[in-house]
């Protein structure tokens, strides 16, 4: 990658950051931002991408619920379970990225950065992540720490971009060897769309990162002096996270993670009495829709992932159009419709919002 286009991409990510102190200064107003126009935008687009495909399929709404009254309530609250584990995971692995990064977590009684309360910054980061576009639950989160901390918000910022880079490494690792399981060296064209998307994404980020590292004389006198001090801040973050010694934990969590992410999807359709697919094939599935959810367009990639999904198990591996549906929609409740159920709960009643 070019001098100039490592500095774009890290002038890019500052302005992130400029962007992102706006919530770190007003806070994050649920109101204002589910009725901006740009949340009421993406959520049109999503509504226009699932009734494309509901229509391209001949997907039947009828057959679709049929399929679902099949599911068994207790696996399917198993899957439940499954998806929320992962939540506390997520948050331990943020805690040795802050204590990483230097930040004062473990001097006298810290709640603010508990794992329990970790645990509840990433369930109000996601929920708003579910309600509004462009990933504004990573800012909020920040603003989370912040308010409750009294910490650098930029700095924040990069603990959290660090952990952006583990999770993008780690899933596309295990797509690729979950592809590799399913398909050899025959993959389907729709797949390989998925797969440059993602390795697109790994690149940036680890360009961006390896800027940092090497080029960080050069990019902090090129960014403008205003956001000079934001970079710097992040810059720490970052690269203060991802501390060697803890790397080995840090990849061990992360693949805790999506391999969870995987078995939920893996149990919602043994939840339905088995779709005969194997296990190498849903974990390709699963990971394939959480790269989808990084799509900025539309609120936790609602619409983007119900249609990637539904499409790659009718097209690509021979399932029914409605029972592909089906799996889709009470995958989705786990992962979607139940974090803003549950996110407006927390976010209505938590005392560190």
């Amino acid at each position: 990658m070019s001098i100039t286009r490592v500095q774009d991409k890290n002038e890019q990510c500052v302005e992130e950051q400029a962007g992102g102190e706006e919530v770190a200064e007003g806070g994050f107003s649920l109101k204002e931002r589910l009725f901006d126009i740009r949340t009421l935008v993406s959520l049109a687009i999503a509504a226009a991408i699932i009734a494309f495909v509901f229509r391209g399929f001949n997907i039947d709404p009828a057959d679709t619920w049929r399929q679902m009254q099949r599911i068994n309530p207790g696996m399917y609250i198993l899957a439940f379970i499954i998806f929320y584990a992962t939540f506390p995971l997520r948050a331990l692995r943020w805690r040795i990225l802050l204590r990483n990064a230097k930040f004062p977590i473990d001097e006298g009684h810290r709640s603010w950065a508990s794992v329990p309360a970790l645990t509840e910054y990433i369930g109000l980061s996601w929920f708003a992540n579910c309600v509004v576009p462009a990933k504004l639950g990573d800012a909020y989160r920040g603003y989370l720490l912040k308010h409750n901390g009294g910490v650098s918000f930029s700095r924040t910022l990069g603990t959290i971009f660090a952990e952006r880079l583990l999770d993008m490494i780690v899933l596309f690792t295990l797509l690729v060897v979950s592809a590799w399981s399913v398909f050899g060296t025959r993959l389907p064209p729709s797949a390989t769309y998925v797969f440059s998307f993602g390795l697109v994404l790994v690149v940036a980020i680890v360009a961006g990162l390896a800027a940092m590292r090497f080029l960080s004389p050069f990019i902090r006198r090129c960014v403008p002096s205003r956001l000079n001090g934001l970079y710097s801040s992040f810059e720490a973050g970052t690269l203060g996270s991802l501390n060697a010694r803890s790397l080995p934990l840090l990849f061990l969590l992360t693949a805790a993670v999506w391999m969870c992410e995987s078995m939920r999807l893996f149990i919602v359709m043994e939840a339905m009495g088995g779709l005969g697919l194997s296990l190498p094939t849903v974990i390709f599935v699963a990971l394939m829709g959480s790269l989808m959810t990084t799509v900025p367009a539309t609120p936790g990639g609602l619409g983007v992932v119900e249609s990637a999904i539904t499409v790659v198990l009718s097209s690509i591996l021979g399932v029914g159009a409605a029972v592909a549906a089906a799996v889709t929609v009470l995958d989705r409740i786990i992962n979607y419709y139940s974090i803003i159920l549950f996110g407006f709960i927390l976010y209505l009643f938590s005392k560190r919002k």
